[in-house]
C-alpha cells in the first residue's frame, strides 16, 4: 500500500523540473495511476500545483469552493491545488493524475472554473486521453522530454476549452429558453424554479450562469421586464394604475408604486405625465 486506500499495483512517478522549465514551459512534477478503494481520501488547505485526474472506472467526490461535484467514468478533474479541496474515491476506482504548474496554469484554470466547474465529461475525447497516457509513459520509462509534456499539457488545456465553450454555448440556449418563458408568463406569479426547469438546470446553477450571462438575477431581470411593460402601459393607453399593476404581473398597487419609484425615482402618475 501506498497510502490509505490506495492498492499495491498503483504506480507513482517524481520529475524535478528544470530551471528552464519553470520560467518557460508547463512542467510535470508528480504523476502516477491509482487503483483505489473507497477508503482513499486526499484533503488539504494548499499543495502548491494543479492537477488533472483522468477518472478510468468507478467514481470520486470532489469538493472545491464550497462546491461539490462528482466525477465518474471517462470523467477529468482539472483543480487547483493551492486552495482548499478535497477528492475521494466513493467505490472502486482507477484514475490517470498528474501535479503540475506553469506561468499560464491559473489564467487558464480560472477561466476553464468560472465557465464550466473543475468536472468535465470527456467520452470519446482521444486527444486528451492519449496526451495523459502519452506523459505517464514517459515518466514511468524516466524519459520525460520537458517541451513535449509542456505542449501536451497545453493540448489538455485546448481541449478543456473547447468543451468549456461547448457547454457555455449550450447554456446559453438554456437561458435563452428561460427568458422566452419569462417574458411569455411575466403577468404570472413566477419562481425560480419554474424558470431552472425551463433551463434544465438546477435552481443553483442556474442563478449562477444566468447571472454570469444576464448581469443580474432572474428576480431583477423579470422585476425590470415587468416595469418596461407597465411603462408602455402608463404612456400609451389610459388604463388606471390599478390595471397596470396587476396587468405587468405586479400582485398589489403599493407594491407596484414602491417598485416603480425604486426603478425611475418618479411614481407610475408623474410618470404618464412625463413628455417625451
Amino acid at each position: 500500500m501506498i497510502e490509505k486506500g490506495v492498492l499495491s499495483h498503483s504506480k507513482m512517478f517524481f520529475h524535478m523540473p528544470s530551471e528552464f522549465s519553470k520560467k518557460a514551459l508547463f512542467y510535470l512534477i508528480y504523476s502516477g495511476t491509482f487503483h483505489c478503494t473507497n477508503e482513499y481520501l486526499v484533503e488539504r488547505d494548499n499543495w502548491n500545483s494543479y492537477l488533472f485526474m483522468y477518472v478510468k472506472k468507478g467514481r470520486m467526490k470532489i469538493q472545491y469552493d464550497q462546491k461539490e461535484y462528482i466525477a465518474t467514468e471517462n470523467s477529468f478533474v482539472f483543480l487547483n491545488c493551492f486552495k482548499p479541496h478535497l477528492y475521494q474515491a466513493e467505490e472502486d476506482t482507477i484514475f490517470d493524475w498528474f501535479h503540475f504548474s506553469g506561468n499560464a496554469s491559473n489564467d487558464y484554470f480560472e477561466f476553464l472554473y468560472s465557465n464550466h466547474g473543475c468536472v468535465y465529461s470527456i467520452y470519446r475525447n482521444f486527444v486528451i486521453t492519449d496526451c495523459m497516457s502519452s506523459i505517464l509513459d514517459m515518466a514511468e520509462r524516466d524519459i520525460l522530454d520537458e517541451d513535449e509534456a509542456s505542449i501536451m499539457i497545453h493540448k489538455i488545456l485546448y481541449e478543456l476549452k473547447q468543451l468549456s465553450n461547448h457547454a457555455e454555448g449550450t447554456h446559453i440556449n438554456s437561458i435563452r429558453s428561460a427568458i422566452k418563458y419569462l417574458e411569455s408568463n411575466y403577468q404570472d406569479q413566477i419562481s425560480l424554479i419554474d424558470l431552472a426547469n425551463r433551463a434544465n438546470l438546477s435552481p443553483f446553477h442556474f442563478s449562477r450562469v444566468f447571472k454570469k450571462h444576464m448581469n443580474c438575477s432572474p428576480y431583477q431581470y423579470l422585476i425590470s421586464y415587468r416595469i418596461n411593460n407597465s411603462k408602455k402601459l402608463l404612456h400609451n393607453t389610459n388604463l388606471s394604475v390599478q390595471e397596470i399593476a396587476y396587468a405587468s404581473g405586479f400582485n398589489s398597487v403599493p407594491h407596484f408604486i414602491k417598485i416603480f419609484k425604486q426603478h425611475t425615482n418618479v411614481s407610475p402618475k408623474k410618470f404618464r405625465d412625463l413628455q417625451f
